[in-house]
Parts: C-alpha cells; sequence; structure tokens
C-alpha cells in the first residue's frame, strides 16, 4: 500500500508533461510558418561566432569573465570560438605559408593592432561572425539579411559589412566608414586577403614612425576601420555617385556579393530605437585599447558610451 501513492504521483507527472507536450506541438505548428518567412534557410556565412581577447595594460587574460555582452551570443545558437595571441599566430601561419602574415602579426608594437588584425585573418581563414567583446546581440541569429536576395541568382551575401556614421557623423578619418566590431563574411573573401596585404605592406612604413607611447600610433590607418574601409570600397569598384550615396544610406544595399547596412545596423545611438528589427547589435565602446577612447567618442557621439 505504500507504493501507491509513489505510483499515482509518477501517473499524475507524466500526464501533465503528455499535456504540456502536446500544448507546446500545436503552439510550434502555428507559429513555424510564420518563422519560416523570415529566418534563411540557405545562409553562405559559416554560422560561428567569433570573439577575441588579447591582453591590454592592464587588462590580463584572467581579467577576462563573460559578461551580458558576450553572453548574449554564447546563447544565439551559433558556436562560438574565443582566440588569444597564440591561436591567431598559429593561424596567420596556417594561411600565409611564406611566413608574411605571421611575422607582420609578431612585429605589430601595440595590442590593438594586433586585435585588428588578428579579426581580418579569423575571417579570412575561417568566416562566420566576428565581434567584439563589448557588443550585445539584439536580434537573433541566423540575422533574415543572411538569406538569398529577392533576385535569387543573387543568393546569399558573402559578406556583410555595416557603416559607422551617416552624413550627420563628424570625426571619422573615412566617409563613408566601415565599423569593424562586427562583420560577417564567407571563408577566403578577397576584401580580408586585401586587408591583409595592406597591413604587411604599410607595417615597415609605420614601425619606424612609431613611438614608445601608444599615443603615437596611427591605430585607424594601420590596421584600423580606414584600411578596412579602403578595401571595402576598393573591392567594390563604387563610382563617385555611389560612394556618395553609401554617405548617407538608409536602407541597406546589395553591391556584387556584398551587404551593406545603414548606421543603425550596426552602429545604433543612445537615444535611437533598439527595438527595431533592422537594429541587429549594440556596441557598448567599452575597450581599453586607447586611453583616450571614450573621451573621443563621447565628443563624436555624445551618451554612446
Amino acid at each position: 500500500m505504500r507504493t501507491r501513492p509513489f505510483w499515482l504521483i509518477q501517473a499524475a507527472v507524466l500526464v501533465g508533461l503528455f499535456f504540456l507536450l502536446h500544448h507546446n506541438a500545436r503552439f510550434s505548428a502555428t507559429v513555424q510558418p510564420d518563422l519560416a518567412r523570415v529566418v534563411p534557410h540557405e545562409v553562405a556565412v559559416p554560422r560561428t561566432v567569433h570573439q577575441l581577447f588579447i591582453p591590454m595594460a592592464g587588462h590580463a587574460v584572467s581579467s577576462f569573465h563573460p559578461d551580458e555582452h558576450s553572453i548574449s551570443w554564447l546563447q544565439s545558437g551559433w558556436k562560438v570560438e574565443y582566440w588569444g595571441e597564440d591561436s591567431c599566430l598559429e593561424l596567420a601561419r596556417e594561411l600565409d605559408v611564406s611566413g608574411s602574415y605571421a611575422k607582420t602579426f609578431q612585429a605589430l608594437p601595440v595590442p590593438i593592432l594586433k586585435s585588428d588584425f588578428c579579426r581580418y585573418l579569423i575571417l579570412f581563414g575561417r568566416g562566420g561572425v566576428y565581434n567584439d567583446l563589448d557588443v550585445h546581440l539584439l536580434q537573433p541569429l541566423p540575422w533574415p539579411i543572411m538569406g538569398p536576395a529577392e533576385n535569387a541568382d543573387e543568393g546569399a551575401p558573402a559578406v556583410i559589412v555595416g557603416l559607422e556614421g551617416d552624413a550627420s557623423t563628424t570625426g571619422l578619418p573615412r566617409s563613408p566608414q566601415f565599423v569593424q566590431w562586427t562583420m560577417a563574411s564567407v571563408p577566403a573573401h578577397p576584401i580580408f586577403r586585401q586587408v591583409l596585404q595592406s597591413i604587411v605592406d604599410r607595417t615597415s612604413q609605420y614601425i619606424p614612425q612609431t613611438g614608445a607611447d601608444d599615443a603615437d600610433v596611427d591605430v585607424m590607418g594601420w590596421t584600423g576601420p580606414s584600411v578596412w574601409t579602403d578595401a571595402v570600397l576598393g573591392y567594390l569598384s563604387c563610382a563617385d555617385e555611389q560612394v556618395q550615396q553609401l554617405q548617407d544610406l538608409k536602407e541597406m544595399v546589395r553591391i556584387q556579393d556584398v551587404l551593406i547596412l545603414p548606421r543603425r545596423s550596426f552602429a545604433v545611438l543612445h537615444g535611437e530605437d533598439q527595438t527595431a528589427g533592422d537594429v541587429l547589435v549594440k556596441h557598448y565602446f567599452s575597450g581599453s585599447w586607447k586611453a583616450c577612447a571614450r573621451e573621443w567618442l563621447r565628443r563624436l557621439w555624445p551618451g554612446g558610451c
């Protein structure tokens, strides 16, 4: 007789589970058709998220702990890979048997330069989505824009980039200028080969000009958004009229196999609506690569940090 109450409890639990599963199955059956219309099934970009930690001054590897930003990508359902300086050097040797990538990576004198070079290496060698550790995922992966265009002959985009500024933005070295805190690409795309080669070529020129102080380093022009933007525009071979249109892009545009997103998609500002479906990530500008970075960004985008 003692076993009967336990048996009854088990039966009640099983009935409850059956009801929940049946209810969820009916719910899924009604929701799934809607999801199928917005979630792309054919995505060219590998379903891997890459994040990078190269220690800066006062920020050791041991000080890294996943926060709400990095956790948002861990919850995306995509594979997440973390990279450090040693794994970047190993990848540089794998991708270039001549040794020029590895030699350049080792010669870069400050961590932010290595970080920039490594993010290009990662997407060139592996493909996927790269994002800085202070970037928060706002829309679930895969993003609908990753799928084929309305013109089925074009297929899914091979590279996805976003504008950093628009016509009202001042203080950027390039106009248009593309962010490199979030990027997506297939492996071995020519844009990344070009930006890596550009850094290899200019490293021998920049090193003699670099002083002991990190503030003397021209990050923008050496490895940062300027050289990245030049590589993108060089690949696209845009006419002057197209370049002018990109400076204040309001809607995404496809040029060749590259999808270019308006500023709000990757660079939404403080005070703007972050719930819109085309706002994909939020960058919190918490990087420590330069002592004056936050102050510079406050001047550029008040309230953006």
